[in-house]
Protein backbone atom coordinates (compact mmCIF):
# COMPACT_ATOMS: atom_id res chain seq x y z
CA UNK A 1 0.00 0.00 0.00
CA UNK A 2 1.34 3.41 -0.97
CA UNK A 3 1.98 5.85 1.89
CA UNK A 4 3.01 9.29 0.63
CA UNK A 5 5.09 11.85 2.52
CA UNK A 6 5.91 15.50 1.69
CA UNK A 7 9.24 15.70 -0.13
CA UNK A 8 11.97 17.42 1.90
CA UNK A 9 15.51 18.34 0.97
CA UNK A 10 16.83 15.93 3.59
CA UNK A 11 15.22 13.09 1.59
CA UNK A 12 17.57 13.62 -1.35
CA UNK A 13 20.52 11.43 -0.25
CA UNK A 14 18.36 8.37 0.43
CA UNK A 15 16.23 8.77 -2.71
CA UNK A 16 19.04 9.61 -5.14
CA UNK A 17 19.86 5.94 -6.02
CA UNK A 18 16.35 5.43 -7.42
CA UNK A 19 16.96 8.00 -10.16
CA UNK A 20 19.45 5.65 -11.75
CA UNK A 21 16.48 3.55 -12.88
CA UNK A 22 15.22 6.29 -15.18
CA UNK A 23 15.55 5.26 -18.80
CA UNK A 24 14.21 8.56 -20.07
CA UNK A 25 16.00 11.71 -21.21
CA UNK A 26 13.23 14.06 -20.02
CA UNK A 27 14.29 16.44 -17.27
CA UNK A 28 11.42 15.51 -14.93
CA UNK A 29 13.10 12.25 -13.90
CA UNK A 30 16.25 13.90 -12.54
CA UNK A 31 16.96 14.68 -8.87
CA UNK A 32 17.57 18.34 -9.68
CA UNK A 33 14.20 18.97 -11.32
CA UNK A 34 12.23 16.96 -8.76
CA UNK A 35 13.77 18.67 -5.73
CA UNK A 36 14.05 22.21 -7.12
CA UNK A 37 10.31 22.32 -7.92
CA UNK A 38 9.08 20.15 -5.03
CA UNK A 39 7.46 22.97 -3.05
CA UNK A 40 5.73 24.73 -5.94
CA UNK A 41 4.26 21.41 -7.09
CA UNK A 42 3.59 20.04 -3.58
CA UNK A 43 5.54 16.88 -4.36
CA UNK A 44 5.05 13.82 -2.16
CA UNK A 45 6.93 10.52 -2.28
CA UNK A 46 6.47 6.88 -1.33
CA UNK A 47 8.69 3.82 -1.58
CA UNK A 48 6.95 0.49 -2.03
CA UNK A 49 8.49 -2.85 -2.96
CA UNK A 50 11.73 -1.30 -4.17
CA UNK A 51 10.19 1.43 -6.34
CA UNK A 52 9.96 5.19 -5.80
CA UNK A 53 6.61 6.88 -6.46
CA UNK A 54 5.96 10.63 -6.73
CA UNK A 55 2.60 12.37 -6.42
CA UNK A 56 2.66 15.92 -7.72
CA UNK A 57 0.15 18.76 -8.05
CA UNK A 58 0.88 20.47 -11.33
CA UNK A 59 -1.07 23.70 -12.00
CA UNK A 60 -4.39 22.91 -13.65
CA UNK A 61 -4.02 19.14 -13.27
CA UNK A 62 -4.52 18.40 -9.59
CA UNK A 63 -2.98 15.25 -8.08
CA UNK A 64 -0.79 13.58 -10.67
CA UNK A 65 1.63 10.63 -10.64
CA UNK A 66 4.95 10.49 -12.40
CA UNK A 67 6.07 7.11 -13.72
CA UNK A 68 7.73 5.34 -10.76
CA UNK A 69 11.45 4.61 -10.65
CA UNK A 70 12.48 0.98 -10.21
CA UNK A 71 10.53 -2.27 -10.35
CA UNK A 72 8.05 -3.24 -13.07
CA UNK A 73 5.37 -1.16 -14.76
CA UNK A 74 2.31 -3.48 -14.31
CA UNK A 75 2.84 -3.54 -10.55
CA UNK A 76 3.34 0.24 -10.53
CA UNK A 77 0.07 0.73 -12.38
CA UNK A 78 -1.81 -1.60 -10.05
CA UNK A 79 -0.52 0.20 -6.95
CA UNK A 80 -1.50 3.62 -8.27
CA UNK A 81 -4.90 2.37 -9.41
CA UNK A 82 -5.56 0.89 -5.96
CA UNK A 83 -4.49 4.15 -4.28
CA UNK A 84 -6.84 6.22 -6.47
CA UNK A 85 -9.69 3.71 -6.14
CA UNK A 86 -9.58 3.94 -2.34
CA UNK A 87 -9.86 7.72 -2.61
CA UNK A 88 -12.43 7.73 -5.43
CA UNK A 89 -10.22 9.93 -7.59
CA UNK A 90 -9.23 9.60 -11.26
CA UNK A 91 -5.71 8.54 -12.16
CA UNK A 92 -3.53 11.11 -13.87
CA UNK A 93 0.00 10.44 -15.07
CA UNK A 94 2.37 13.24 -16.04
CA UNK A 95 4.85 13.49 -17.62
CA UNK A 96 4.65 10.32 -19.72
CA UNK A 97 7.47 10.10 -22.31
CA UNK A 98 6.39 9.04 -25.77
CA UNK A 99 8.26 5.71 -25.53
CA UNK A 100 6.27 4.81 -22.38
CA UNK A 101 2.85 5.83 -23.71
CA UNK A 102 1.95 2.61 -25.51
CA UNK A 103 2.76 0.41 -22.54
CA UNK A 104 0.73 2.56 -20.18
CA UNK A 105 -2.29 2.66 -22.48
CA UNK A 106 -2.16 -1.10 -22.98
CA UNK A 107 -2.69 -1.44 -19.22
CA UNK A 108 -5.31 1.35 -19.17
CA UNK A 109 -7.05 0.89 -22.56
CA UNK A 110 -9.72 3.53 -21.91
CA UNK A 111 -7.26 6.25 -20.95
CA UNK A 112 -6.92 9.59 -22.73
CA UNK A 113 -3.53 11.06 -23.65
CA UNK A 114 -2.77 14.73 -24.31
CA UNK A 115 0.54 16.41 -25.13
CA UNK A 116 1.21 20.15 -24.81
CA UNK A 117 3.99 21.70 -26.89
CA UNK A 118 4.90 24.17 -24.13
CA UNK A 119 6.15 21.29 -21.97
CA UNK A 120 8.40 19.53 -24.50
CA UNK A 121 12.09 19.33 -23.57
CA UNK A 122 14.77 20.47 -26.01
CA UNK A 123 17.40 17.79 -26.66
CA UNK A 124 20.71 18.62 -28.37
CA UNK A 125 23.82 16.77 -29.45
CA UNK A 126 26.53 17.55 -26.95
CA UNK A 127 29.04 18.14 -29.75
CA UNK A 128 26.77 20.76 -31.33
CA UNK A 129 26.64 22.85 -28.17
CA UNK A 130 30.34 22.51 -27.44
CA UNK A 131 31.60 24.15 -30.60
CA UNK A 132 28.63 25.40 -32.72
CA UNK A 133 30.13 23.87 -35.85
CA UNK A 134 28.42 24.01 -39.25
CA UNK A 135 26.26 26.48 -41.13
CA UNK A 136 23.10 26.00 -39.07
CA UNK A 137 24.88 27.08 -35.88
CA UNK A 138 26.84 29.95 -37.44
CA UNK A 139 24.71 32.49 -35.59
CA UNK A 140 25.65 31.05 -32.21
CA UNK A 141 29.29 30.77 -33.28
CA UNK A 142 29.26 34.45 -34.30
CA UNK A 143 28.03 35.42 -30.84
CA UNK A 144 30.88 33.45 -29.26
CA UNK A 145 33.41 35.10 -31.58
CA UNK A 146 32.00 38.52 -30.67
CA UNK A 147 32.46 37.67 -26.99
CA UNK A 148 36.04 36.53 -27.56
CA UNK A 149 36.93 39.69 -29.50
CA UNK A 150 35.27 42.02 -27.01
CA UNK A 151 36.44 40.52 -23.72
CA UNK A 152 40.07 39.60 -23.75
CA UNK A 153 40.38 38.41 -20.17
CA UNK A 154 37.82 35.73 -19.42
CA UNK A 155 37.73 32.34 -17.74
CA UNK A 156 35.29 29.53 -17.13
CA UNK A 157 35.77 27.19 -14.20
CA UNK A 158 33.80 24.88 -11.93
CA UNK A 159 32.12 26.54 -8.96
CA UNK A 160 34.03 25.81 -5.76
CA UNK A 161 32.54 26.15 -2.25
CA UNK A 162 34.53 29.35 -1.75
CA UNK A 163 32.76 30.87 -4.79
CA UNK A 164 29.24 30.42 -3.41
CA UNK A 165 28.88 33.86 -1.76
CA UNK A 166 29.92 35.64 -4.98
CA UNK A 167 27.57 33.50 -7.08
CA UNK A 168 24.69 34.27 -4.68
CA UNK A 169 25.44 38.00 -4.94
CA UNK A 170 25.35 37.72 -8.73
CA UNK A 171 22.02 35.86 -8.49
CA UNK A 172 20.53 38.65 -6.35
CA UNK A 173 21.59 41.28 -8.89
CA UNK A 174 20.17 39.16 -11.70
CA UNK A 175 16.85 38.70 -9.86
CA UNK A 176 16.51 42.42 -9.10
CA UNK A 177 17.09 43.34 -12.72
CA UNK A 178 14.98 40.70 -14.45
CA UNK A 179 12.16 40.21 -11.94
CA UNK A 180 9.15 39.03 -13.97
CA UNK A 181 6.73 39.12 -11.05
CA UNK A 182 5.68 35.51 -11.71
CA UNK A 183 5.49 32.88 -8.99
CA UNK A 184 7.66 30.52 -11.04
CA UNK A 185 10.36 33.20 -11.41
CA UNK A 186 10.52 33.83 -7.67
CA UNK A 187 10.50 30.10 -6.91
CA UNK A 188 13.32 29.58 -9.40
CA UNK A 189 15.41 32.27 -7.70
CA UNK A 190 14.64 30.96 -4.21
CA UNK A 191 15.49 27.39 -5.13
CA UNK A 192 18.67 28.45 -6.92
CA UNK A 193 19.71 30.02 -3.61
CA UNK A 194 18.77 26.75 -1.89
CA UNK A 195 20.94 24.77 -4.31
CA UNK A 196 23.88 27.08 -3.65
CA UNK A 197 23.32 26.98 0.11
CA UNK A 198 23.21 23.17 0.01
CA UNK A 199 25.76 22.62 -2.72
CA UNK A 200 27.07 19.30 -1.42
CA UNK A 201 23.59 17.88 -0.79
CA UNK A 202 22.33 18.70 -4.28
CA UNK A 203 25.64 17.55 -5.78
CA UNK A 204 25.02 19.35 -9.07
CA UNK A 205 27.66 20.30 -11.61
CA UNK A 206 28.28 24.03 -11.51
CA UNK A 207 30.35 26.33 -13.66
CA UNK A 208 30.80 30.09 -13.83
CA UNK A 209 31.95 32.45 -16.57
CA UNK A 210 34.11 35.39 -15.46
CA UNK A 211 35.15 38.52 -17.33
CA UNK A 212 37.98 40.57 -15.81
CA UNK A 213 37.48 38.53 -12.65
CA UNK A 214 33.76 39.38 -12.36
CA UNK A 215 31.01 36.77 -12.67
CA UNK A 216 29.15 37.19 -15.96
CA UNK A 217 27.05 34.04 -15.71
CA UNK A 218 26.75 30.57 -14.21
CA UNK A 219 25.08 27.24 -14.93
CA UNK A 220 24.03 24.29 -12.77
CA UNK A 221 23.15 20.82 -14.01
CA UNK A 222 23.72 17.10 -13.67
CA UNK A 223 24.42 13.98 -15.70
CA UNK A 224 21.98 11.06 -15.79
CA UNK A 225 22.93 8.25 -18.17
CA UNK A 226 24.17 9.69 -21.46
CA UNK A 227 22.60 13.12 -20.97
CA UNK A 228 23.77 16.35 -19.36
CA UNK A 229 20.79 18.30 -17.99
CA UNK A 230 21.04 22.08 -17.69
CA UNK A 231 18.73 22.99 -14.80
CA UNK A 232 19.78 26.57 -14.04
CA UNK A 233 21.41 29.16 -16.30
CA UNK A 234 21.80 32.85 -15.45
CA UNK A 235 23.88 35.43 -17.29
CA UNK A 236 24.36 39.17 -17.58
CA UNK A 237 23.13 40.20 -21.02
CA UNK A 238 25.28 43.33 -20.90
CA UNK A 239 28.14 41.05 -21.96
CA UNK A 240 27.58 40.45 -25.67
CA UNK A 241 27.51 36.74 -26.50
CA UNK A 242 27.54 35.82 -22.82
CA UNK A 243 24.77 33.23 -22.98
CA UNK A 244 26.22 31.48 -26.03
CA UNK A 245 29.65 31.43 -24.40
CA UNK A 246 28.16 30.02 -21.21
CA UNK A 247 26.32 27.27 -23.11
CA UNK A 248 29.47 26.25 -25.00
CA UNK A 249 31.77 26.32 -21.98
CA UNK A 250 29.36 24.38 -19.76
CA UNK A 251 29.11 21.70 -22.45
CA UNK A 252 32.88 21.56 -23.02
CA UNK A 253 33.67 21.23 -19.32
CA UNK A 254 31.00 18.75 -18.27
CA UNK A 255 29.82 16.75 -21.31
CA UNK A 256 32.69 14.28 -21.08
CA UNK A 257 33.06 10.91 -22.81
CA UNK A 258 29.83 8.95 -22.56
CA UNK A 259 27.65 12.09 -22.55
CA UNK A 260 26.13 12.31 -26.01
CA UNK A 261 23.19 14.65 -25.38
CA UNK A 262 22.27 17.82 -23.54
CA UNK A 263 18.74 18.51 -22.29
CA UNK A 264 17.98 22.22 -21.87
CA UNK A 265 14.46 21.62 -20.57
CA UNK A 266 11.24 23.20 -21.87
CA UNK A 267 10.30 26.76 -22.84
CA UNK A 268 7.04 27.02 -20.79
CA UNK A 269 5.41 28.62 -23.83
CA UNK A 270 7.51 31.80 -23.51
CA UNK A 271 7.98 33.15 -27.08
CA UNK A 272 11.43 34.60 -26.43
CA UNK A 273 12.68 31.47 -24.73
CA UNK A 274 11.27 29.32 -27.52
CA UNK A 275 13.06 31.37 -30.16
CA UNK A 276 16.30 31.13 -28.20
CA UNK A 277 16.13 27.37 -27.68
CA UNK A 278 15.20 26.70 -31.30
CA UNK A 279 18.17 28.80 -32.44
CA UNK A 280 20.50 26.15 -30.99
CA UNK A 281 18.89 23.57 -33.33
CA UNK A 282 17.71 20.72 -31.12
CA UNK A 283 17.83 17.22 -32.58
CA UNK A 284 14.52 16.39 -30.88
CA UNK A 285 11.66 17.85 -28.90
CA UNK A 286 10.91 15.31 -26.19
CA UNK A 287 7.14 14.94 -26.00
CA UNK A 288 5.44 14.61 -22.63
CA UNK A 289 1.90 13.33 -22.29
CA UNK A 290 -0.76 13.70 -19.63
CA UNK A 291 -2.67 10.43 -19.39
CA UNK A 292 -6.03 10.35 -17.58
CA UNK A 293 -7.91 7.25 -16.40
CA UNK A 294 -11.46 7.96 -15.25
CA UNK A 295 -12.24 4.58 -13.60
CA UNK A 296 -9.31 3.50 -11.43
CA UNK A 297 -11.26 0.76 -9.64
CA UNK A 298 -11.46 -1.28 -12.84
CA UNK A 299 -7.69 -1.88 -12.84
CA UNK A 300 -6.78 -2.94 -9.29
Amino acid sequence: MLDFHPLRLEDLPKLRPFFGYSGSRICDTTPGTVFIWRDLYKTEWAVYDGSLYFKVEYPGLGPTFTLPLGGGRPEHFRQIAAYCCRREMPIQFYPVPKDELERLQEFFPNSAALAERDNFDYLYRAEDLKYFRGKKLSGQRNHVNKFLKTYGTWTFRPIAPADIPAVKDFLDRYAARWDKGAATFHEDIAKTHEVLDNYQTYDLLGGMLLVEGQIAGFSLGEIIGDTLFTHIEKADRDYEGCYQMLVAQFAQHFAHEGVAFINREDDTGDPGLRTSKLSYHPIALLEKFTVTVEEPCAFR
